[in-house]
């Protein structure tokens, strides 16, 4: 069952969730803790504010490639350095 909320309701759940936190919000107000979050990410997403992970002016798409990239070349490194350590004990 899918239950619609109103924008001042939701207003209002964001305030009180960052009072008290999510969970304790969402069990007080009978709203599950990932709806809390998602309503806290579109608010933060309207004002324009950038999401953790996120450089400003950067979209989530591409957000996400740039860390996917970065997750590649730090499992890489990681490689190339055990590589390195198992050389130097073989010695």
């Amino acid at each position: 069952m899918i239950t619609k909320y109103n924008g001042e309701f939701r207003k209002e759940v964001i305030k009180l969730s960052d009072e008290i936190g999510v969970k304790s919000a969402g069990e007080k107000l009978g709203v599950s803790a990932k709806t809390i979050y998602n309503w806290r990410r579109n608010k933060r997403l309207k004002e324009g504010k950038p999401l953790k992970g996120m450089k400003p002016g950067e979209t989530p798409e591409e957000a996400m490639k740039r860390l996917e990239r970065e997750i590649g070349e730090l499992r890489e490194a990681n490689t190339i350095l055990k590589k390195a350590m198992g050389f130097l004990v073989d010695r």
